[in-house]
């Protein structure tokens, strides 16, 4: 693939994409593209559809029906002699090593110090050297604000501070993509601000993201586009300033009184 050929490619792309739990269709048919660099929120009412279309993307969940890429490659599955058959699980993890995920949760090893659970990902997955992981650690813990942290363990830190070591490590495997899912929600409501910062961060320095949240302003301030989910389904998208302005959709009009 050439250079512009490959500029030109959407980072991420769902064509019809279905999914469903136990019969209960959670993602009915969702189109999406999110472009190189962008930084793209999807909002919507709880069991909408939105986590479980974020953890598609790294498939963490197979979708059932549609087709899912990421950076023009099918996520999860691979055409042989015309036909589709999912990847082996070492193909997968390869893949997933390339897209940083961030939880609500957090999800730091809590018998590891911040040092071990920003390098372990670099050491186990990358084959970094442990003295150069620990170089990248401490700058990536500098950049998320938590300098002489290092040495301390997960219980040790609030909220805001657990969950800026999580970006931290997603950042230490130098992802192409970073996917959050409402990393805020979770935090007490004055350390939302300090986690916000350090993702407003990532977007002006181009990182693409692709961002579960019910912070408005986040998503007014710093997306390229915003996509609305309702029931399974996108019921309107399009540039911020836009949607969350003057929705078209009366659903939308309905969810934006109640969290505006």
């Amino acid at each position: 693939m050439s250079t512009a050929t490959a500029e030109a490619t959407p980072m991420v792309e769902a064509r019809g994409v279905c999914k469903s739990f136990a019969g209960v269709e959670v993602l009915k048919g969702v189109d999406l593209v999110v472009k190189r660099g962008e930084v793209t929120c999807l909002i919507g009412p709880s069991g909408s559809g939105k986590s479980t279309l974020l953890r598609c993307i790294n498939h963490l969940e197979k979708h059932d029906a549609g087709e899912l890429r990421v950076d023009g490659h099918l996520v999860g599955y691979e055409y042989r002699d015309g036909k589709l058959y999912e990847r082996n699980d070492k193909q997968i993890c390869a893949e997933r090593a390339k897209i940083g995920m961030v939880f609500q949760r957090f999800n730091l090893f809590q018998h590891l110090t911040v040092l071990d659970n920003v390098t372990i990902g670099q050491v186990k997955v990358r084959r970094v050297g442990g003295d150069q992981a620990a170089v990248r650690a401490k700058e990536l813990l500098a950049r998320v604000g938590l300098a002489g942290k290092e040495g301390a363990y997960p219980s040790q830190l609030s909220g805001g501070q657990q969950q800026r070591v999580a970006i931290a490590r997603a950042l230490a495997m130098e992802p192409k993509l970073m996917l959050f899912d409402e990393p805020t929600s979770a935090l007490d409501p004055e350390l939302v601000g300090e986690v916000l910062d350090v993702m407003k961060d990532l977007a002006r320095s181009g990182m693409t993201m692709v961002v579960v949240t019910h912070e408005m302003g986040f998503a007014r301030e710093v997306a390229d586009t915003v996509y609305f989910l309702d029931h399974g389904v996108i019921e309107e998208s399009g540039d911020p300033r836009e949607v969350l302005t003057a929705p078209r959709s009366e659903r939308l009009k309905g969810f934006l009184s109640k969290v505006l």
